[in-house]
Order: structure tokens, then sequence, then C-alpha cells
């Protein structure tokens, strides 16, 4: 940390000739030697003339451009180095880039396995200063010298982070590999903790989940990363949606039937009652504040948060 610190200021004088003048531009550096870029202007340079990123207001361009061609993200959050959980969207509006929670980014639409999946984390050291850590290392990785004053320039220092040391490609190789450790033939499974049956057992293969034993196909779904659809039924009143963060039923606007996954946690949007809230950890689905073996499931491999809600929710046995 001192080395970095201390070289901030030969590295600002050496790089006049990207105009680093203005007060209120800010620099992401990886060691006392190096600059991966510079805010300025509501760009992100990443050479003397080489915009890689406009920012206006919650969206992220690609370049120097504001066109709606241009766009790389839309930012849906509040405060994200100050444990604000956020959601970045791709430029479809529905797709899930990284999800921010406490600090932290991570990679898709939710992390199903936190110490597996962060990409990075800040810590605020003041307002001047803030540190960035591997997700995958825990090392510091790199220091942020200036006052990140809206949630795109939180974005864009976060994805030029994780570019540069390609810290989601570690992720997905992570993942791949725990998944290869722990999942057979390329499936995962879900069934109660307690020894409930055969019935009860469910298993994913990346497309479909259906009843690990017997016939029964009118509980075979079908995700394809936004819409969950009965494998056998081409009825639109029995398909369900998800956006990334709601999964609700795609033929009503009700919001009596709308579920809300939001750091961590499952929850009836518009219902506080605690005892219909779950959450997902160490791989166990359990009610969010009873600890119960009979009403927990275990998920062994990876089960999308959608997907694992039909179960644990009863909805995927029709």
């Amino acid at each position: 940390m001192r080395n970095i610190i201390s070289g901030i200021c030969t590295i600002l004088i050496c790089f006049n000739s990207i105009s680093f003048a203005q007060s209120t531009d800010i620099y992401l550096f990886i060691d006392s030697n190096t600059i991966i870029g510079k805010i300025s202007d509501n760009k992100l340079f990443t050479g003397p003339s080489e915009v890689a990123y406009t920012l206006s207001g919650n969206t992220v361009y690609v370049g120097d451009s504001t066109s709606k061609e241009q766009i790389l993200f839309l930012v849906n959050a509040k405060d994200m180095l100050h444990r604000k959980s956020g959601v970045i969207l791709q430029a479809d509006g529905s797709t899930v880039q990284y999800i921010a929670m406490q600090n932290s980014f991570y990679l898709g639409d939710h992390p199903i396995d936190k110490d597996n999946e962060e990409l990075l984390h800040f810590e605020v050291i003041n307002d001047s200063l803030t540190e960035v850590y591997s997700g995958i290392s825990d090392l510091l990785i790199g220091v942020i010298e200036g006052k990140l004053t809206s949630q795109s320039q939180v974005t864009a220092v976060a994805h030029q982070y994780i570019r540069h040391f390609s810290l989601d490609d570690s992720v997905r190789a992570r993942m791949a590999q725990f998944s290869v450790d722990i999942v057979t033939d390329g499936k995962s499974f879900i069934h109660p903790k307690l020894d409930m049956g055969p019935y009860y057992e469910w298993v994913w293969d990346g497309q479909t989940l259906k009843p690990l034993w017997g016939y029964r196909p009118e509980d075979e779904w079908v995700f394809d990363g936004k819409y969950l659809k009965p494998a056998w039924s081409a009825d639109p009143q029995t398909e369900w949606v998800w956006d990334g963060k709601v999964l609700k039923p795609f033929w009503e606007s009700g919001v009596d039937k709308q579920w809300l996954w939001d750091d961590a946690m499952l929850k009836p949007y518009w219902d506080s009652n605690p005892d219909l809230q779950w959450t997902f950890d160490e791989g166990v689905w359990r009610p969010m504040w009873r600890f119960n073996d009979a009403e927990e499931w275990v998920v062994e491999g990876y089960v999308p948060v959608p997907v694992a809600a039909l179960v644990v929710l009863g909805m995927a046995d029709r």
C-alpha cells in the first residue's frame, strides 16, 4: 500500500501529457508505477486521447460517444461504495452483467457462492482514496485516487479493473472447476435436507428442471435465462419471467405473486412477512428466520435462483 501511495505524485507528473491537472480527475493505479485509467469530464481515458468509456447519468457508453448504439451498461444503484446493493445491466436493459453487494462486485445475475464468485471489492479509506482488492485472491490490486461521485463512475472503474486483471475469466474458471468437482455428468440436484423420498428430488441439466425419479412430464420446466416455461405446455399463462432480481408470472401484471431476490434473500415483492422470506447460504435454501431441517433444501452443484425458487416455493410440482 505505501509503495503505491508514495509513487502517486511521481506518476501524476509523468502523465502531464494526458492533462492530469484538474482536481476533480480520478486516477486508477495498479501499483506505484502504473495507471490503467483516468476519469476526467465524465470520460474514462486509457491514454492521452483514448476514451474507453463515456459516462452520462446512469449509463456507461463505449468510446467517446453517448449514442444509443454505444450503450455498454445501465446502472441501477444508489451507493455501491458504501454497502448498498446495485445492479449493472447490459444494453438490452434486462441481462445482468454485475451485481454489487456490500462493496463487492459479482459476475452475473446473482451470487450463489459468494466466496467463489466475487470479482473484486472496494475499501473506502477517505473521500479521495479507495483501495481495490481481488475477489479471487483477496490481495490489493489497485488504488483509486480521487472522489468517485456517480454510480456510473464506480461501474466503469470496477469494469476497468475486472478487464485488466481478467477477473471475470478467473471467476468463470473457478466456477467451472467447482461444478466439475461436485456435479455428475453436467447435472445439478436439489432435494430436501431430510430424506422425504424420491418424489421430492429434482435434477437441473442447465436447461431443464425435472423430477429426478419417475415420469412426470407435467412437472418439467425449461429456463432460458429469462423465461421459465413448462416443457410440455404452450400455455403462456403458465410461464414465469425473471429479470435478474424479480420473478413474476408472465401473464399477470399484479404484484401479489412477484418474488424479489435481493442481497441473497428471496422474499415476496410487496409482503414484508418474515415467515415468507428465504435465504441461500453454503448450498442450502432455508427460511430466513427459521432453522428447521424439515424446511431446508440442499443444492448440489449450480441451480439458478429462479429455478430453485420454483422448487423451494412449491411451484415446480404442478
